[in-house]
């Protein structure tokens, strides 16, 4: 038993000091990239991206792996997988129709289509996917001096404020025209190669 913690804590060792000199350099490119979008370089962007993209997925494939390899060594068994709450369901499922729940008329707030453009620039930040949170912490971050008065408002469906929604509105008009795609499941958004088309011709 001695000897099998000792290897446990061996290998966690190892994976995390892996961890941690991947983060290291994917935040390095991520901040990089991000820098190119704010200068109006998509093409060197979508480099970056390029690069970005296969690491992460390499790394989720070893940090995979390495739960498996734990689990045998320690004879535990199959771990329960995290549920989503219904609550965080419901609000990726959630379309543009619903904002017929809130009057609009009298609010002066940003229409769901000015959102598009950063949209696309978060998810090329974030490495490709993200969720609507990580999304949505981008675009504050970028367009908090350009909100308007009603875009803070608070939302329907659960929305803490309205320009969340829009942004959430927005994504399914993007998965009908084909610029990004959605896992449903993960409720992960990703960019695909008509939005990086897209980003690259209305950049400004």
């Amino acid at each position: 038993m001695a000897d099998l913690n000792s290897n446990k804590a061996e290998l966690e060792g190892l994976i995390n000091s892996i961890g941690s000199k991947v983060s290291e350099y994917l935040s390095s490119l991520k901040q990089t990239s991000t820098d190119e979008i704010m200068s109006g370089s998509i093409p060197e962007a979508q480099k970056l991206l390029n690069k970005i993209l296969p690491i992460e997925e390499g790394y989720q494939k070893l940090t995979v792996c390495h739960t498996e390899f734990l689990k045998i060594l320690s004879q535990e068994g199959s771990v329960t997988a995290k549920k989503e709450t219904k609550t965080e369901k419901n609000k990726s499922n959630e379309s543009d129709a619903d904002l017929k729940k809130i009057d609009l008329s009298d609010m002066e707030f940003t229409p769901s289509s000015l959102y598009r453009v950063s949209i696309l620039k978060a998810l090329i930040y974030l490495g490709g996917s993200a969720k609507l949170a990580e999304v949505a912490s981008f675009i504050e971050k970028e367009m908090k001096s350009k909100f308007k008065p009603a875009d803070n408002e608070k939302g329907a469906n659960g929305f803490g404020k309205l320009w969340i929604e829009m942004v959430n509105a927005e994504k399914e008009n993007m998965i009908s025209e084909g610029l990004i795609s959605e896992d449903k499941e993960g409720n992960q958004w990703e960019i695909i190669q008509e939005g990086i088309d897209y980003l690259a011709q209305n950049s400004n």
